[in-house]
């Protein structure tokens, strides 16, 4: 195993800051790692690098069984990222996590939103501005920026209509409801013109 001097051997809280200080991850997943290692890194972060070893990743990972498999598997995606970049550095950490399994999430399903729930919540929006965008939005299925690039000459009323103007500035029309026209025209109108 590679060995530092002995008068200053790196500790695992220095390698796994220099390890999150080298690595491209993204911010949410390099503050989810940071997370999820704190306990290891209590018990053992003051310690040199070779006190990492399989009993200890083995009892660390055994006290966090009680994890949703989601979050375990996280964990442990977090510490095989740590330890194969110890590898690569020099630190026979190859095998410390040999005979580790993720554990089975199972299937996700998609939760969709109930329909009447949502135009419940719609119905409580105030401001009468707030509440046609949002209702436009759903209604029509919009892009944020689609919806607050309309400019009320986009609006054909006896049409119900409005031309958008989505990705690539390219025009095409949609037809809203009832609701969403209601809306409209009890928002204010505003007098500057929206940027595009």
């Amino acid at each position: 195993m590679k060995t530092r001097s002995s008068f200053h051997p790196l500790t695992l809280a220095s390698a796994f800051e220099q390890f999150l200080a080298v690595s491209s991850f993204a911010r949410r997943p390099r503050e989810s790692y940071a997370e999820d290692l704190v306990p290891l890194l209590v018990e053992v972060g003051q310690k040199p690098v070779t006190a990492l070893t399989t009993d200890v990743l083995h009892a660390f990972l055994t006290r966090q069984e009680s994890l949703a498999p989601t979050t375990y598997n996280r964990l442990l995606a977090a510490l095989r990222s740590f330890t194969q970049w110890l590898h690569d550095q020099g630190w026979e950490t190859l095998e410390l996590l040999d005979g580790i399994n993720r554990k089975p999430e199972g299937k996700r399903t998609t939760r969709a939103l109930d329909a009447q729930k949502v135009e419940s919540v719609l119905r409580k929006i105030e401001d009468p501005r707030d509440r046609a965008l949002f209702w436009l939005i759903y209604d029509g299925g919009l892009r944020c920026q689609e919806a607050l690039a309309i400019d009320v000459d986009d609006i054909s009323w006896p049409d119900r209509s409005i031309c958008l103007h989505g990705k690539g500035d390219r025009p095409r029309e949609m037809f809203f409801s009832r609701t969403v026209g209601t809306a409209l025209r009890d928002a204010p109108q505003s007098t500057t013109p929206s940027p595009r």
